[in-house]
Protein backbone atom coordinates (compact mmCIF):
# COMPACT_ATOMS: atom_id res chain seq x y z
CA UNK A 1 0.00 0.00 0.00
CA UNK A 2 1.36 3.22 -1.44
CA UNK A 3 2.13 5.62 2.16
CA UNK A 4 1.33 9.13 -0.12
CA UNK A 5 -1.91 10.41 1.87
CA UNK A 6 -2.64 13.30 4.09
CA UNK A 7 -4.48 12.47 7.54
CA UNK A 8 -6.63 15.91 8.52
CA UNK A 9 -7.63 15.40 12.17
CA UNK A 10 -9.94 18.40 12.41
CA UNK A 11 -10.76 20.14 16.17
CA UNK A 12 -13.65 22.54 15.38
CA UNK A 13 -14.38 25.72 17.08
CA UNK A 14 -18.03 26.18 16.05
CA UNK A 15 -18.45 30.21 15.74
CA UNK A 16 -15.85 31.47 17.31
CA UNK A 17 -13.63 34.33 16.67
CA UNK A 18 -16.72 35.09 13.59
CA UNK A 19 -18.49 38.24 14.56
CA UNK A 20 -21.03 37.94 11.82
CA UNK A 21 -23.90 35.63 11.68
CA UNK A 22 -24.06 34.52 7.91
CA UNK A 23 -27.60 33.32 7.00
CA UNK A 24 -26.53 30.05 6.20
CA UNK A 25 -24.25 28.67 8.99
CA UNK A 26 -24.69 26.53 11.92
CA UNK A 27 -21.63 25.22 12.48
CA UNK A 28 -22.74 23.38 16.20
CA UNK A 29 -25.38 21.06 14.21
CA UNK A 30 -23.00 21.08 10.82
CA UNK A 31 -19.89 19.80 12.96
CA UNK A 32 -22.33 18.10 15.43
CA UNK A 33 -19.52 19.86 18.24
CA UNK A 34 -21.36 21.51 20.71
CA UNK A 35 -18.62 21.61 23.56
CA UNK A 36 -16.10 24.53 24.11
CA UNK A 37 -12.83 23.60 22.72
CA UNK A 38 -10.77 23.28 25.71
CA UNK A 39 -7.61 20.84 26.71
CA UNK A 40 -9.78 18.08 27.37
CA UNK A 41 -12.26 18.44 24.40
CA UNK A 42 -9.43 18.90 21.56
CA UNK A 43 -7.34 15.85 22.58
CA UNK A 44 -10.66 13.88 22.45
CA UNK A 45 -11.53 14.76 19.06
CA UNK A 46 -7.61 14.23 17.93
CA UNK A 47 -7.74 11.00 20.03
CA UNK A 48 -10.40 9.52 17.58
CA UNK A 49 -8.50 10.51 14.44
CA UNK A 50 -4.92 10.18 15.36
CA UNK A 51 -4.11 7.34 17.45
CA UNK A 52 -5.86 4.75 14.95
CA UNK A 53 -3.77 6.49 12.52
CA UNK A 54 -0.10 6.12 14.14
CA UNK A 55 -0.95 2.59 13.51
CA UNK A 56 -1.24 2.70 9.70
CA UNK A 57 1.07 3.03 6.81
CA UNK A 58 -1.71 4.38 4.84
CA UNK A 59 -0.66 7.95 5.67
CA UNK A 60 2.53 10.26 5.21
CA UNK A 61 1.18 12.92 6.99
CA UNK A 62 -1.05 14.33 9.72
CA UNK A 63 -2.10 17.64 10.00
CA UNK A 64 -4.13 19.07 12.71
CA UNK A 65 -6.95 21.74 11.53
CA UNK A 66 -9.06 24.21 13.59
CA UNK A 67 -12.22 24.43 11.40
CA UNK A 68 -15.61 26.02 12.44
CA UNK A 69 -15.10 29.54 13.27
CA UNK A 70 -12.51 32.12 12.23
CA UNK A 71 -9.57 31.28 13.66
CA UNK A 72 -7.20 34.67 13.01
CA UNK A 73 -10.23 36.60 15.01
CA UNK A 74 -10.33 34.89 18.17
CA UNK A 75 -8.17 36.37 20.69
CA UNK A 76 -4.73 37.03 20.59
CA UNK A 77 -4.69 34.55 23.99
CA UNK A 78 -7.21 32.10 22.84
CA UNK A 79 -5.61 31.59 19.60
CA UNK A 80 -2.14 30.64 21.81
CA UNK A 81 -3.44 28.49 24.01
CA UNK A 82 -5.16 26.02 21.08
CA UNK A 83 -2.12 26.73 19.46
CA UNK A 84 0.19 25.36 22.03
CA UNK A 85 -1.76 22.19 22.35
CA UNK A 86 -0.73 21.24 19.26
CA UNK A 87 3.13 21.83 19.87
CA UNK A 88 3.94 18.49 21.95
CA UNK A 89 2.52 16.71 18.76
CA UNK A 90 4.72 18.39 16.85
CA UNK A 91 7.97 18.39 18.41
CA UNK A 92 7.43 14.57 19.01
CA UNK A 93 6.67 14.10 14.87
CA UNK A 94 2.99 12.39 15.66
CA UNK A 95 1.52 15.79 13.79
CA UNK A 96 3.56 17.55 10.73
CA UNK A 97 1.76 20.91 10.61
CA UNK A 98 -1.55 22.83 11.76
CA UNK A 99 -3.77 24.46 9.30
CA UNK A 100 -6.86 26.68 10.02
CA UNK A 101 -9.71 28.66 8.17
CA UNK A 102 -10.70 32.03 8.67
CA UNK A 103 -12.41 34.67 7.11
CA UNK A 104 -10.25 37.21 4.81
CA UNK A 105 -11.12 40.33 6.68
CA UNK A 106 -8.84 39.01 9.67
CA UNK A 107 -6.15 38.70 7.81
CA UNK A 108 -3.02 40.96 9.07
CA UNK A 109 0.77 40.42 9.30
CA UNK A 110 0.66 40.06 12.94
CA UNK A 111 -1.69 37.16 12.57
CA UNK A 112 -0.09 35.37 10.08
CA UNK A 113 3.44 35.65 11.38
CA UNK A 114 1.75 34.48 14.95
CA UNK A 115 0.60 31.49 12.89
CA UNK A 116 3.80 30.80 11.07
CA UNK A 117 6.10 30.56 14.64
CA UNK A 118 3.34 27.91 15.46
CA UNK A 119 3.37 25.78 13.15
CA UNK A 120 0.69 26.54 10.78
CA UNK A 121 1.77 25.97 6.74
CA UNK A 122 -2.08 26.70 5.38
CA UNK A 123 -4.15 28.89 5.83
CA UNK A 124 -7.92 28.62 4.25
CA UNK A 125 -10.21 31.39 3.71
CA UNK A 126 -14.15 30.91 3.47
CA UNK A 127 -14.35 32.89 0.34
CA UNK A 128 -17.69 31.53 -0.54
CA UNK A 129 -18.99 34.28 -3.12
CA UNK A 130 -16.71 37.30 -5.06
CA UNK A 131 -20.04 38.92 -5.26
CA UNK A 132 -20.83 41.47 -3.47
CA UNK A 133 -24.49 41.26 -3.92
CA UNK A 134 -24.66 37.62 -3.08
CA UNK A 135 -22.58 38.47 0.29
CA UNK A 136 -24.79 40.98 1.21
CA UNK A 137 -27.43 39.26 0.99
CA UNK A 138 -26.05 36.27 2.43
CA UNK A 139 -24.90 38.64 6.09
CA UNK A 140 -20.96 37.77 5.32
CA UNK A 141 -19.43 41.10 4.37
CA UNK A 142 -16.15 41.30 2.32
CA UNK A 143 -14.94 43.76 -0.14
CA UNK A 144 -13.18 42.08 -2.92
CA UNK A 145 -9.93 44.47 -2.50
CA UNK A 146 -9.73 43.22 1.28
CA UNK A 147 -10.28 39.40 -0.22
CA UNK A 148 -7.19 40.45 -2.51
CA UNK A 149 -5.02 42.16 0.20
CA UNK A 150 -5.22 38.69 2.04
CA UNK A 151 -4.17 36.44 -0.09
CA UNK A 152 -1.79 38.59 -1.25
CA UNK A 153 -0.40 38.59 2.66
CA UNK A 154 -0.74 34.74 2.74
CA UNK A 155 0.96 34.16 -0.42
CA UNK A 156 4.29 36.89 1.03
CA UNK A 157 4.50 34.76 3.96
CA UNK A 158 4.33 30.98 2.36
CA UNK A 159 1.57 29.66 3.18
CA UNK A 160 -0.62 26.97 1.29
CA UNK A 161 -3.79 28.43 0.38
CA UNK A 162 -7.33 26.99 0.45
CA UNK A 163 -10.36 28.62 -0.67
CA UNK A 164 -14.22 27.44 -0.24
CA UNK A 165 -16.98 28.48 -2.31
CA UNK A 166 -20.62 28.30 -1.65
CA UNK A 167 -23.45 28.05 -4.26
CA UNK A 168 -27.27 28.48 -4.06
CA UNK A 169 -26.44 31.55 -1.80
CA UNK A 170 -28.98 33.83 -1.20
CA UNK A 171 -28.96 36.60 -4.67
CA UNK A 172 -26.93 33.53 -6.52
CA UNK A 173 -26.71 32.81 -10.06
CA UNK A 174 -25.43 30.61 -12.44
CA UNK A 175 -23.72 33.43 -13.94
CA UNK A 176 -22.45 34.89 -10.41
CA UNK A 177 -21.41 31.55 -9.43
CA UNK A 178 -19.19 31.53 -12.60
CA UNK A 179 -17.52 34.45 -12.16
CA UNK A 180 -16.68 33.53 -8.88
CA UNK A 181 -15.12 30.00 -9.78
CA UNK A 182 -12.99 32.38 -12.39
CA UNK A 183 -11.84 34.88 -9.46
CA UNK A 184 -10.81 31.97 -7.34
CA UNK A 185 -9.10 30.55 -10.02
CA UNK A 186 -7.39 33.56 -10.87
CA UNK A 187 -6.15 33.80 -6.97
CA UNK A 188 -4.28 30.39 -8.08
CA UNK A 189 -4.89 28.69 -5.06
CA UNK A 190 -3.41 25.66 -3.43
CA UNK A 191 -6.59 23.97 -3.38
CA UNK A 192 -10.34 24.65 -3.00
CA UNK A 193 -13.22 23.55 -1.56
CA UNK A 194 -17.11 23.60 -2.73
CA UNK A 195 -20.02 23.70 -0.96
CA UNK A 196 -23.80 23.94 -2.18
CA UNK A 197 -26.20 26.17 0.54
CA UNK A 198 -27.86 24.09 2.58
CA UNK A 199 -31.22 25.23 4.39
CA UNK A 200 -30.34 23.69 8.30
CA UNK A 201 -32.30 24.44 11.35
CA UNK A 202 -31.42 27.52 13.79
CA UNK A 203 -30.17 29.45 10.95
CA UNK A 204 -31.11 32.62 9.22
CA UNK A 205 -31.59 30.85 5.99
CA UNK A 206 -34.07 28.41 7.84
CA UNK A 207 -36.35 31.38 8.40
CA UNK A 208 -35.97 32.97 5.45
CA UNK A 209 -37.45 29.38 3.55
CA UNK A 210 -40.16 29.32 5.97
CA UNK A 211 -41.37 32.43 5.02
CA UNK A 212 -40.97 31.81 1.02
CA UNK A 213 -37.93 34.43 1.16
CA UNK A 214 -35.33 31.88 -0.16
CA UNK A 215 -35.90 28.89 -2.18
CA UNK A 216 -32.54 25.85 -2.54
CA UNK A 217 -31.10 25.44 -5.68
CA UNK A 218 -32.27 21.98 -7.23
CA UNK A 219 -29.89 19.02 -7.06
CA UNK A 220 -29.63 18.72 -11.14
CA UNK A 221 -29.60 22.49 -10.82
CA UNK A 222 -26.32 22.35 -8.43
CA UNK A 223 -24.77 19.68 -10.39
CA UNK A 224 -24.54 21.59 -13.51
CA UNK A 225 -22.86 24.19 -11.78
CA UNK A 226 -20.57 21.61 -10.04
CA UNK A 227 -19.49 20.41 -13.45
CA UNK A 228 -18.88 23.78 -14.69
CA UNK A 229 -16.39 24.48 -11.95
CA UNK A 230 -14.73 21.28 -11.71
CA UNK A 231 -13.97 21.56 -15.24
CA UNK A 232 -12.48 24.94 -15.01
CA UNK A 233 -10.46 24.08 -12.13
CA UNK A 234 -9.01 20.64 -13.06
CA UNK A 235 -7.99 22.84 -16.26
CA UNK A 236 -6.24 25.49 -14.05
CA UNK A 237 -4.57 22.12 -12.58
CA UNK A 238 -6.23 23.36 -8.97
CA UNK A 239 -7.13 20.86 -6.52
CA UNK A 240 -10.49 20.39 -5.14
CA UNK A 241 -10.39 18.64 -1.90
CA UNK A 242 -14.20 18.33 -0.69
CA UNK A 243 -17.00 18.98 -2.88
CA UNK A 244 -20.13 18.80 -0.62
CA UNK A 245 -20.58 18.40 3.77
CA UNK A 246 -19.96 15.37 5.36
CA UNK A 247 -22.68 13.48 5.33
CA UNK A 248 -22.69 12.76 9.54
CA UNK A 249 -25.95 12.21 11.94
CA UNK A 250 -25.83 15.62 12.90
CA UNK A 251 -25.89 16.91 9.48
CA UNK A 252 -29.32 14.77 8.55
CA UNK A 253 -30.97 15.24 11.81
CA UNK A 254 -30.70 19.42 10.98
CA UNK A 255 -31.08 19.58 7.49
CA UNK A 256 -34.24 20.90 5.72
CA UNK A 257 -33.86 21.47 2.71
CA UNK A 258 -31.58 21.61 -0.26
CA UNK A 259 -29.37 19.69 -2.60
CA UNK A 260 -27.17 17.41 -0.50
CA UNK A 261 -26.25 14.05 -1.63
CA UNK A 262 -23.92 11.76 0.20
CA UNK A 263 -21.68 10.90 -2.84
CA UNK A 264 -21.77 14.71 -4.78
CA UNK A 265 -18.55 14.66 -6.16
CA UNK A 266 -19.24 11.04 -7.43
CA UNK A 267 -22.27 12.43 -9.94
CA UNK A 268 -20.25 15.57 -10.91
CA UNK A 269 -17.74 13.27 -11.73
CA UNK A 270 -20.27 10.96 -13.83
CA UNK A 271 -21.62 13.52 -15.43
CA UNK A 272 -18.30 15.06 -16.68
CA UNK A 273 -17.64 10.87 -17.79
CA UNK A 274 -21.17 11.07 -19.86
CA UNK A 275 -19.80 14.36 -21.19
CA UNK A 276 -16.96 13.70 -22.56
CA UNK A 277 -18.30 9.93 -24.13
CA UNK A 278 -21.25 11.70 -25.46
CA UNK A 279 -18.56 14.23 -27.34
CA UNK A 280 -16.89 11.44 -28.69
CA UNK A 281 -19.91 9.97 -30.13
CA UNK A 282 -21.13 13.11 -31.73
CA UNK A 283 -17.60 13.42 -33.24
CA UNK A 284 -18.65 10.82 -35.41
CA UNK A 285 -19.39 10.93 -38.68
CA UNK A 286 -22.21 8.02 -38.89
CA UNK A 287 -23.14 6.70 -35.52
CA UNK A 288 -23.11 3.22 -35.38
CA UNK A 289 -25.83 0.91 -33.66
CA UNK A 290 -23.05 -0.76 -31.75
CA UNK A 291 -20.15 1.53 -29.27
CA UNK A 292 -17.56 0.25 -27.00
CA UNK A 293 -15.54 2.21 -25.39
CA UNK A 294 -12.15 1.81 -23.30
CA UNK A 295 -11.59 3.51 -19.96
CA UNK A 296 -9.18 3.65 -17.20
CA UNK A 297 -9.99 0.45 -14.83
CA UNK A 298 -10.10 2.78 -11.86
CA UNK A 299 -12.68 5.08 -13.31
CA UNK A 300 -15.05 2.67 -15.02
CA UNK A 301 -18.09 3.32 -12.35
CA UNK A 302 -17.58 6.97 -13.20
CA UNK A 303 -18.20 6.53 -17.05
CA UNK A 304 -21.08 4.20 -16.07
CA UNK A 305 -22.82 6.65 -14.07
CA UNK A 306 -24.57 5.75 -10.63
CA UNK A 307 -26.58 3.39 -10.66
CA UNK A 308 -25.53 2.57 -14.57
CA UNK A 309 -27.29 5.96 -15.38
CA UNK A 310 -24.59 7.00 -18.29
CA UNK A 311 -25.17 3.78 -19.96
CA UNK A 312 -28.91 3.94 -20.02
CA UNK A 313 -28.76 7.79 -21.22
CA UNK A 314 -26.52 7.33 -24.01
CA UNK A 315 -28.32 3.91 -25.54
CA UNK A 316 -31.56 6.29 -25.76
CA UNK A 317 -30.07 9.35 -26.87
CA UNK A 318 -28.29 7.35 -29.46
CA UNK A 319 -30.97 4.66 -29.73
CA UNK A 320 -28.31 2.12 -29.64
CA UNK A 321 -28.97 -1.34 -30.33
CA UNK A 322 -25.51 -2.43 -27.74
CA UNK A 323 -23.02 -0.14 -26.06
CA UNK A 324 -19.79 -1.74 -23.80
CA UNK A 325 -17.97 -0.04 -21.17
CA UNK A 326 -14.47 -1.97 -20.33
CA UNK A 327 -12.01 -0.94 -17.89
CA UNK A 328 -8.54 -1.18 -19.02
CA UNK A 329 -5.17 -1.03 -16.55
CA UNK A 330 -3.09 0.45 -19.20
CA UNK A 331 -5.83 2.65 -20.78
CA UNK A 332 -5.13 6.48 -19.21
CA UNK A 333 -8.07 8.24 -20.98
CA UNK A 334 -11.72 7.80 -22.51
CA UNK A 335 -11.46 6.15 -26.50
CA UNK A 336 -13.91 5.39 -28.57
CA UNK A 337 -13.32 1.90 -30.52
CA UNK A 338 -16.51 1.58 -32.39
Amino acid sequence: MKKNRLLIAPVFIPHEGCPYRCVFCNQVDITGSQFLADEENVFSMLKTYLVPSLHSKRYSRREVAFYGGSFTGLLKERQEFLLSLIQPLIDDGRVDAIRVSTHPLFVDHIQLKRLKSYGVETVELGVQSTNQKVLEQSGRPCPRKDLLKSVSLIRERNFKLGLQLMLGLPGDTEKRFQMSVMDVINLKPDFVRLYPALVLRHTPLYSMYQKGLYSPWSLERTLDSLKYAVTLFQQSSIPIVRIGLQPDRSLKENLVAGPFHPSLRYLVDCQIGLDLMVEKILSLEHIPKKIFFRVPKNLISIYTGNRRENIRVIKERFRLEEFYLTGEALCRQVELVA
